[in-house]
This record gives structure tokens, sequence and C-alpha cells, in this order.
């Protein structure tokens, strides 16, 4: 079996909660679904967004909350209303999109670009049996949890579990710097083999609320 094993969560979802739901303003929630689709390309600039009707229908606000995420979007310089015209995508967010895709697809990415917070590490836990799936389990595991954060904002919660014989070799405190998927390849090299890793997308519960700061639910 591999020496790492991961629980990777992240959240992209439009479901919209009440408002003021840990302090989150819906129409802050649905600017922020908005801006989230044109930094993926999803709204393209150019792309005409749905009317402030059917936006409101189809996420069951008020349509002055949808006024009140287009007139915040606009004052961002992303999106430009015109009366008879309908509004429309005129710029993208500036760097984010190229620079949170290292910062999620690039294992040598370090704390220049991506911030690294431990939540929690144990040391000489089992792996949890939906981890032990492949090959044989190492005796006993370091179990870290953290985030990675970009522009003061999480993005994913992670779990990994890495062999304590591997872990004792991680420089002190590398955990916090880098990437534990390159700390892994520094000390164990060609010999690292298979990596196996579980990404899950799911409603936001109370510890990705707490952690990454999402909407319950969301």
């Amino acid at each position: 079996m591999s020496p790492v094993t991961a629980n990777t969560s992240a959240n992209d979802n439009s479901v919209l909660g009440e408002d003021g739901t840990d302090g989150v303003t819906r129409y802050r929630q649905l600017a922020s679904v908005i801006r989230h689709k044109i930094v993926s390309g999803e709204y393209p600039i150019g792309h005409q967004l749905p009317t402030v009707d059917a936006m409101a229908q189809s996420h069951g606000i008020a349509k002055v909350t949808v006024r009140q995420a287009f007139a915040l979007l606009a004052e961002e310089g992303l999106i430009s209303s015109q009366r008879g015209r309908g509004t429309h995508v005129i710029k993208a967010p500036s760097g984010f999109d190229e620079r949170l895709r290292a910062a999620i697809n690039d294992d040598a990415v370090g704390a220049a670009d991506l911030e690294i917070r431990i939540l929690e590490k144990r040391d000489g836990v089992s792996l949890p049996t939906a981890l032990s799936r492949f090959g044989k389990a190492h005796d006993t595991y370091a179990m870290v949890r953290k985030l990675h954060i970009q522009d003061g904002a999480p993005f994913c919660a992670i779990e990994m579990y890495v062999a304590t014989s591997v872990y004792a070799r991680f420089p002190r405190g590398g955990e916090k710097r880098h990437k534990l998927v390159q700390l892994l390849r520094q000390v164990v090299g060609d010999r690292m083999g298979a990596t196996y890793m579980t990404l899950t997308v799911e409603p936001a519960d109370y510890v990705l609320v707490r952690d990454l700061g999402y909407i319950f639910g969301a």
C-alpha cells in the first residue's frame, strides 16, 4: 500500500442558505456563485446572465436580492447592466483562476502561493477501514488534518494518513510549508508506488462549515 492516503473535501454548490446565515447575506452568497461561474469559464466574457426574474426564481430568492448581487459584481467591474440589453460579463477576476488551479494541482506549490494551516495532528493511529482497500496497511500512521488557503480564503480541507516510519523522515515543520505529497516524493522517491486519493464533493456539514467557512448545507 502507498504510505500516504487522503480524504479531500471541497465544496462548490449554488444552493443559498437563509439570509444572514453565518453572517453572509443572500445577495453576497449569490454574488459568490456568479463570481465562481465567471472564474471557471461557465460565464465567459460577453456572456449574458439570466434575467433578474429568472435568477430569483431559480434560487428561490427575492428580485431585490438578485439586484443587490448584480450591483456588487458591477462595483467589482465584473458585469455591466444596460436597460434593454441585459446584464453581461465584462471581466474575469484577474489572476485568481490560474493561481488557484496551481494551488490545487501543483505538488510543488509552496507557502509563497499557498497557505497551509494544520488543524490537527495525531501519531500512532490506524488507517481507517475505508482507506485500507489497496494492498497491505502499515502498522501505524500519522494523521494530519489541514486547510489549504488561497488569498485568505480556505478552499480545501484535507485529512491525510502517512506511514509513521515515513513521516518521521520529513523535515521538522515541513508539513506547514509544503504539501505532504511533495514531502513524500522527496523522502520516498521512486519507491512511493501508487497513490490513491478520495475526492468528495458534498453538502457542508458542521465540520466543513467550521473549517471552510461555508454556509451549512451549501
